[in-house]
């Protein structure tokens, strides 16, 4: 029953989620938007074609209003945004429309800012932090001392994670220390499992 339990836990350390945004820049430094733009599978031509930018900020105020972008052969398009000019942290979204040889083409998308150029969001830190109190749960009750090394082993890099990224984007003293916090209870249940695993084994009763 321990080993199964083991297994179970070590499959849930597996899981991640998948967020996505289309873009992801750090707060104090250039954002390089770059996309393609191709009408009905053709790339747009540089000389005849003539794309735009709009973005706004969280707080939905223009950024960019129909700003020209950059177009280049085989149809790449980009344009960069300086520091002045993206100075909040959260979703910005953005349009861009191009036009080539009398057609239309319009896309949507949404950039991010953050502390770390990471979007890291509730998700990944939620799915530790849970993994590891239902495999510390787990522990206790089977009375596993390797599940519940586990669960510490968990806490420790939910701390990692939460001091090195943050939580939902932010990245300050208040996430840090939620991260210490981890870190301790990790350190706290590592050692106390590991005393048991030491504890079994010379009572010859760990395997």
């Amino acid at each position: 029953m321990k080993h199964i339990i083991l297994i179970i836990g070590i499959f849930l350390l597996m899981i991640n989620p998948i967020i996505a945004l289309d873009y992801t820049f750090k707060l104090g430094e250039d954002a390089r938007l770059i996309a393609s733009c191709d009408i009905d599978g053709v790339p747009c031509n540089p000389v005849t074609a003539a794309c735009n930018l709009t973005l706004r900020d969280p707080n939905d105020n223009y950024v960019i209003n129909y700003q020209p972008m950059t177009v280049k052969f085989g149809g790449d398009i980009n344009y960069t945004l300086k520091t002045n000019q993206i100075t909040q942290i959260g979703d910005y979204p953005g349009k861009i429309n191009c036009m080539d040889n009398g057609q239309n083409k319009t896309a949507t998308f949404i950039m991010a800012i953050t502390p770390t150029g990471e979007n890291a969001g509730y998700g990944l830190f939620l799915i530790l932090a849970i993994i590891s109190i239902v495999l510390l749960v787990l522990g206790i009750w089977s009375e596993n001392e390797y599940v519940g090394f586990l669960a510490g082993v968990l806490f420790l890099i939910t701390g990692l994670y939460s001091i090195a990224y943050g939580i939902n984007n932010l990245a300050d003293l208040y996430t840090r220390s939620i991260g210490f916090v981890c870190l301790g209870l990790g350190l706290i249940f590592m050692i106390a499992a590991g005393y048991k695993v030491v504890e079994g084994i010379i009572e010859g009763r760990a395997f």
